[in-house]
């Protein structure tokens, strides 16, 4: 059921606008931007399209927005962009599935003189074309400032496991590098088990029911975004351990809110995907229209270890979200 509304989701993205005529005769008005995430089923990619239209809408340009049919499908993707590329659209920024896939498509749009925005998850640094910049926070450092708070928390004294993202992303790869940089110069610490649940709440389910089986010892789960933190808690409550395993996430959705709320969740790490969103929009904005050539290599956006605490009036009513 997932796969078949992310593909009628999928399906009426790709349709989200075309231009008249035929290749090489098409007649449009003002600039026309793609941008291509890795699906539309994590809200995640939700704010970020909020932040990317904001800045569209500021800056008068149209805005085409679209994603594979599900975190994972490459080959998908890959479709996705060769049909934008079809279009020859003023900009293409692009957040690649992985680091290295979608660099022939990169390439491809650095011959057709179009310009490549990468936000989030960074695009390998070698053979894989060139984009005008990189929009995104610093992934290990944030996944540095959660470890160590899981280390102030317990005081020094834990074992846990890390539920990975999709091996060979960037954004995986970068936010297990920040918790194991701490974890490993802790020896109070002990990792009992890190293993890929693929940025899905399912698997972070089943992952987690696995390790706590094997790791009946485990005292914290460390998941490198939401929805597999959701998961773990689920696993965790069916189990009826929620009075003794501790959970923590990464990415600050709603429903990953509502149980830190709830005391479900520990923390999560507010990446603020908003700000990414548009300030993709702008970077290739300032490039396309002004003719900026000075565009940082890398435009950082912060981000914050949030805490129950955290949850504001103030926060809510920005982000616009309402707790139960």
């Amino acid at each position: 059921m997932k796969k078949l509304v992310a593909c009628i989701l999928f399906m009426m993205l790709a349709g989200g606008f075309a231009f008249a005529g035929g290749q090489g005769e098409q007649s449009r008005d003002g600039y026309y931007f793609s941008f291509v995430v890795k699906d539309m089923s994590n809200p995640y990619w939700w704010r970020m399209r909020d932040g990317a239209q904001a800045a569209a809408d500021e800056y008068g340009v149209n805005l085409n927005w679209l994603a594979a049919q599900y975190n994972g499908d490459i080959e998908g993707q890959i479709g996705v962009v060769e049909s934008q590329l079809a279009l020859s659209p003023d900009a293409l920024i692009l957040v690649p599935q992985n680091a290295t896939a979608l660099c022939p498509k990169v390439i491809e749009a650095n011959n057709m003189g179009i310009p490549v925005v990468n936000p989030d998850t960074r695009l390998t640094e070698s053979d894989c074309g060139e984009a005008i910049s990189f929009v995104g926070l610093d992934e290990k450092a944030s996944a540095v400032a959660m470890a160590e708070f899981i280390v102030e928390y317990f005081d020094g004294d834990v074992r846990l496991a890390i539920l990975e993202g999709f091996r060979g992303s960037s954004t995986a790869e970068e936010r297990l590098a920040g918790f194991m940089e701490v974890f490993e110069n802790e020896p109070g610490v002990e990792v009992l088990a890190s293993q890929t649940a693929d940025w899905d709440r399912e698997q972070g389910l089943k992952v987690t029911e696995n390790i706590l089986q094997a790791h009946p010892d485990v005292q914290l789960i460390v998941a490198s975004n939401d929805e597999m933190a959701l998961g773990a808690i689920q696993a965790v409550q069916s189990a009826g351990r929620q009075g003794d395993i501790v959970v923590v996430g990464n990415d600050a959705i709603p429903a990953a809110l509502q149980a830190l709320k709830d005391g479900e969740l520990l923390a999560t790490i507010d990446g603020n995907t908003d700000e990414v969103g548009y300030a993709a929009v702008e970077a290739a904005y300032r490039y396309v229209v002004e003719g900026a050539r000075d565009l940082p290599a890398w435009t950082v956006v912060p981000a914050v270890v949030m805490l129950q605490d955290d949850l504001t009036d103030e926060y809510l009513e920005m982000r616009d979200i309402t707790l139960d």
